[in-house]
């Protein structure tokens, strides 16, 4: 009789055992599932973009009123080109700040517009600063408001 109750005791833990491996199994499927629909971090694309785009603006900054109009133009045009890309992964998320940084940067750009033809480098630079200033504080200001706590890697430096 001890014999035929450990026998049925046996067959029950087997069972348990079993039972427990299929929870186990399916919970993890459960799991698995869920963490690869995850939607991934967006600013994992967009910081290191706006960090692209404020290095344009910098390259654009350093641009000496000793250098050429042809230099700004080609500066500036490489800012439109990145502001672009930022803006391409930006998503709903941004939305006010790249509102704010693309309207700066349009400002920039009639600035550059409206200067005469001939006109020197020293000029140009005069034009262009008061704007390029104010994108520069705007891509601070989207950057500190949305990836200070998402530091990109050239932030690390």
């Amino acid at each position: 009789m001890v014999r035929s109750h450990r026998l049925e005791v046996f067959e029950q833990m087997r069972r348990l055992v079993a039972a427990l491996a299929v929870v186990t199994v399916m919970l993890a499927a459960c799991g698995g599932a869920s963490s690869g629909s995850a939607t991934p971090d967006p600013t994992l694309a967009f910081c290191p973009a706006l960090d692209t785009y404020a290095k344009s603006l910098a390259t654009l900054d350093a641009v000496a009123e000793t250098n050429s109009v042809e230099d700004y133009q080609k500066a500036l045009a490489a800012a439109k080109t990145a502001l672009a890309a930022l803006r391409a992964v930006a998503g709903p998320f941004a939305g006010a700040q790249i509102d704010t940084l693309q309207t700066a940067q349009q400002q920039l750009e009639a600035a550059a517009a409206q200067l005469p033809a001939g006109s020197s480098p020293a000029d140009t630079e005069a034009a262009l600063q008061d704007p390029l200033q104010n994108v520069i504080a705007q891509a601070v200001l989207t950057y500190n408001a949305i990836c200070n706590t998402h530091p990109t890697p050239s932030a690390a430096r």
